[in-house]
């Protein structure tokens, strides 16, 4: 068995960009390869394009190997498949081995329950169908995902330093906690974001240069780093944290459900700043909603109180708004959203995922709808 090779930090790339984002690819990989300056530090892309039959996987090093930028074909055409990302990361564990790890996952984001689509899965059906056909378009399941992260750490022996959700809206509580096991921080934005972004050659360069960092030191660097005009809003949250979200939420869903609700109309959200329409789904941040329901029918603030300081001062680790806004309403967003089910069947959609059945929340729902 060929001994593998180790690194102080390796951070993996899953670029799903066989959609219209596919023009991006030769940026971001020209950016990342201009600030790997280590000798201990590796970057892995894996990527799909558009016009291009198969997944590719790129290593990038400090040497730049021969067949840097675009790497090498694999045996995939499905970005979208549990198949190929576990793959991707099977690959990775079996031949390289490092002291910290991050995973950024690139690309659209879709439903709540979405991530990472492909606008073709079969060999050339980019003839047939457009790059931005959303209606084409196959998702991997977030729970899948999350899974295959989980399984990933077992095999290093390690959970990931931070885990980047480079996607649109991808900042919900539903989103976080799904992945709360996959990583010990996690970067998202709770609204919609740039592209193709512009962190990664000062990132890489200056993670070479402090390879003792953690995650949340890495984290904090990308949103530092990131141009202004590519996103409104990061939140970095610890995710030991997430995982007591269930017990922090219970009790103020509890104080709202003993309440009369019959005032209380959620198809007003969508009229409200902090509140927005993404795909199926309607997005709220949850310090705003929170405070509107309270606020609706007049119920003591401790219970609120009680989850918002946990929220802030625990949950999120950092939150950072745009000094140049993609969205001008973002300023009404601090930080992660939750979803608002609008109709009885758009409330029981998610009800499989792990999120809902570990809290009431679908409980309360239900006595609003």
């Amino acid at each position: 068995m060929t001994e593998r090779k180790s690194y102080d930090w390796i951070v993996l790339y899953w670029m799903p960009y066989d959609n219209n984002l596919s023009d991006e690819f030769e940026a971001i990989i020209r950016m990342i390869g201009a600030g790997v300056q280590s000798e201990k530090l590796l970057v892995v892309v894996e990527y799909d394009l558009f016009a291009q039959e198969k997944l590719h996987r790129t290593i990038i090093t400090k040497e730049k190997l021969p067949n840097y930028p675009r790497g090498v074909p694999l045996d995939f055409t499905d970005s979208a498949s549990e198949e190929a990302f576990s793959e991707y990361l099977d690959w990775v564990a079996t031949n390289f081995s490092a002291k910290k790890w991050s995973i950024v996952i690139l690309g659209h984001s879709g439903n709540l329950d979405e991530i990472c689509p492909d606008a073709h899965v079969q060999p050339n059906a980019h003839e047939k169908v457009a790059k931005d056909d959303m209606e084409s378009w196959k998702w991997m399941n977030i729970q899948t995902m999350s899974r295959v992260m989980m399984q990933f750490s077992e095999k290093i022996g390690q959970a990931l330093e931070l885990l980047f959700l480079q996607n649109c809206c991808k900042g919900t509580i539903e989103a976080l906690y799904t992945f709360r096991n996959a990583a010990k921080f996690t970067l998202s934005s709770q609204t919609p974001m740039g592209y193709p972004n512009s962190y990664y050659t000062q990132v890489f360069e200056f993670l070479g240069d402090h390879l003792a960092i953690t995650g949340r030191i890495l984290a904090e660097k990308m949103m530092e780093a990131d141009a202004p005009e590519m996103y409104n809003g990061y939140t970095l949250s610890k995710n030991s944290a997430i995982s007591q979200l269930p017990s922090k939420l219970n009790p103020l869903i509890e104080t709202i459900i003993s309440e009369n609700l019959e005032k209380i109309a959620l198809q007003d959200v969508v009229d409200k700043p902090w509140s927005h329409e993404y795909f199926d789904d309607q997005l709220a941040d949850v310090t705003a909603f929170f405070n509107w329901i309270t606020g609706q029918i007049g119920i003591e603030r401790q219970p609120l109180d009680t989850f918002l300081d946990f929220l802030k001062n625990d949950l999120i680790v950092k939150f950072q708004r745009s000094p140049k806004p993609i969205d001008p309403n973002s300023t009404h967003y601090e930080g992660l959203s939750l979803n608002v089910p609008l109709t009885k069947d758009s409330l029981e959609k998610y009800g499989y995922m792990d999120f809902f059945s570990d809290n009431k929340l679908l409980e309360m729902f239900r006595a609003l709808l």
